[in-house]
């Protein structure tokens, strides 16, 4: 039988956290939040402990909650100045287990992300990511930053994977479904990563998405994008958490034929429950599967 969890509530984000932020510049996603801390929450140590480096934190609030789940330290970057006020005002501490610093890691080098770092960095080190990863065609690409992924959703992938690499930390990474999956684990499979554990949780298209679908739809017909369809609903696709561990020796079974095979099989559901996934007869997925069936937020902010 596949091993699946499923989660009906927010466990990690509090009451405060799912208040929708004031300023027009700041993201607010309540799912893709929760999601990004339940992916880092399975890469802490047992007991908790270590240090988490995220990066484009946003908000915040997924730092202070990966905090709350155990972390020892979380220091979150980002490269929008108003975000990174906001962060610091509501979610840094006061003893400096959760900071946030303005750094680009796009531009800068693993060297300089860590720099801007205050104090000491408790190992194991652990790098999150919730980028931006709507595939959109280039003439509206720079229209929403928080939500943009360039062409095939993967356009800060490298960045992310790079870094997490050069750091030799464990990572923790979210994508869409909707992006290019298969391309996704390529990379990590490439750069010494085996996924160990993936969550996912269905949402439905935006409405920035919705007005501009040529690439997603683009990426579906050549095999690349996974969208879930019911009649009478906006299509929907699946947020990808995936904690992926650093592994001397990734040859061997096809993570990317096998993430595939698990959202296309969670795609003939009919509930967010992700029903499809309990069918018995096929192959089950050879990690654990965590199914985040979240109450509807009460607003999507991108900017």
């Amino acid at each position: 039988m596949p091993d699946i969890t499923r989660v009906t509530t927010y466990r990690h984000l509090t009451a405060h956290d799912l208040e929708p932020p004031g300023d027009p510049e700041v993201f607010f996603e309540p799912a893709d939040t929760e999601i990004g801390v339940w992916v880092a929450a399975d890469l802490l140590p047992a007991g908790g402990g270590g240090t988490v480096f995220d990066l484009g934190s946003g908000s915040g609030a997924a730092a202070a909650a990966i905090a709350r789940a155990g972390a020892a330290r979380v220091h979150g970057i980002d490269s929008g100045r108003r975000t990174l006020r906001w962060a610091r005002d509501h979610y840094a501490r006061a003893d400096g287990r959760v900071t946030f610093a303005l750094a680009d890691y796009a531009e800068l080098a693993s060297h300089e992300l860590l720099a801007t770092a205050p104090g000491d960095l408790p190992r194991p080190l652990i790098v999150t990511s919730n980028p931006a990863y709507v595939p959109l065609p280039p003439e509206v690409d720079r229209a929403r930053p928080s939500i943009s992924g360039g062409a095939d959703g993967l356009k800060w992938a490298g960045a992310i994977i790079g870094h997490a690499g050069a750091l030799d930390a464990d990572l923790g990474f979210t994508i869409g479904s909707y992006s290019t999956p298969r391309r996704a684990v390529g990379l990590l499979h490439r750069a010494g990563y085996r996924i160990a554990t993936v969550t996912l949780c269905p949402l439905p298209l935006g409405d920035f998405t919705m007005k501009h679908p040529e690439r997603v739809l683009a990426l579906e017909a050549a095999g690349e994008a996974v969208l879930w369809r019911r009649a009478g609903e906006r299509p929907a696709y699946f947020v990808v958490g995936l904690a992926c561990r650093r592994a001397a020796d990734t040859s061997g079974a096809d993570a990317a034929k096998e993430l595939m095979d698990l959202l296309h099989t969670a795609a003939r559901s009919t509930t967010t429950a992700l029903d499809a996934l309990d069918e018995t007869g096929g192959t089950s997925p050879p990690w654990p599967v965590r199914i985040l069936a979240l109450p509807p937020a009460s607003a999507r902010h991108h900017w």
